[in-house]
């Protein structure tokens, strides 16, 4: 990739400067819509654990259901058909609305880069405290047959302005039926340089590898001999094979309720 961009710029100049004096407070995401009549927008949601398409099987999965919750969605306001003919044009991708669209409308769809990109922009903006960004991604299981979430990180901290989620069609001359209130895009905090010194690393020490052998071959033999064909709950119940539990284990984002609700049924 070439970064060393010549393109002709055009900047316009305020005539005030107009200090960034807001302050976010720990722990929110302020949404600021971008003209009064997009107040209270009604198409922001916090994930929960549920999916409709999940079975009772998938809840003894607790890495899924617990996946399922992290993150805000911005959600359809109508019924949408999308159709995309497979080229590079921005006049490619058709987008029938179907029926009343609402108004206020907390959110517009369009084709804007081309290439089957179906482009939702937001009518606000979001705000994040000192040091965290915003990851742009895929709402966590909730797939879409023709449809693939494009991801990206916004220093929302930063950024004084409104940005669009990009969702990749990927299935040419196909009909795609978005209903009113499926999620378009999610928004997760993401404090800044948390990963930039990660590394993957190959455990070599001969006593830590034979223990952590051992340990793998006793949970395979529960879950294959012992236990074969149930769900096991010893991650959900937040212990390991030799029954110790987890420091710090978290089954929900909401202090627990919905597992105190379920868990006699499971």
């Amino acid at each position: 990739m070439n970064s060393n961009y010549n393109f002709p710029e055009k900047r316009l100049i305020p005539p005030e400067n107009l200090p960034d004096n807001l302050e976010v407070p720990d722990n929110t995401i302020l949404v600021i819509p971008d003209q009064g009549v997009f107040k209270n927008p009604d198409n922001l949601k916090k994930l929960d654990q549920k999916r409709d398409w999940f079975n009772q099987h998938f809840y003894f999965c607790l890495p899924l259901t617990f996946g399922n919750q992290h993150g805000f969605v911005v959600v359809a306001t109508s019924d949408l058909v999308i159709r995309w003919d497979g080229t590079n044009s921005v006049s490619g991708l058709y987008i029938h609305q179907i029926g009343d669209v609402p108004n206020p409308n907390f959110l517009t769809v369009k084709s804007h880069f081309g290439s089957g990109i179906l482009t939702v922009h937001p009518r606000y903006m979001f705000r994040t405290p000192k040091n965290v960004n915003l990851m742009v991604k895929e709402p966590p299981n909730y797939p879409v047959d023709g449809l693939s979430w494009m991801n990206a990180v916004v220093e929302t901290d930063n950024l004084r302005r409104d940005f669009t989620f990009n969702i990749k069609v990927t299935r040419a001359n196909y009909d795609i039926y978005i209903k009113k209130g499926m999620p378009l895009g999610c928004i997760l905090p993401y404090p800044r340089y948390f990963i930039d010194n990660y590394k993957l690393e190959e455990l070599t020490n001969t006593e830590q590898l034979e223990v952590a052998r051992q340990t793998m071959q006793y949970f395979s033999k529960e879950r294959s001999e012992i236990d074969r064909g149930m769900p096991g709950l010893r991650y959900m119940n937040g212990e390991d094979i030799y029954g110790i539990k987890f420091d710090h284990h978290q089954k929900v984002l909401d202090n627990g309720k919905w597992w105190e609700q379920v868990k006699d049924k499971t």
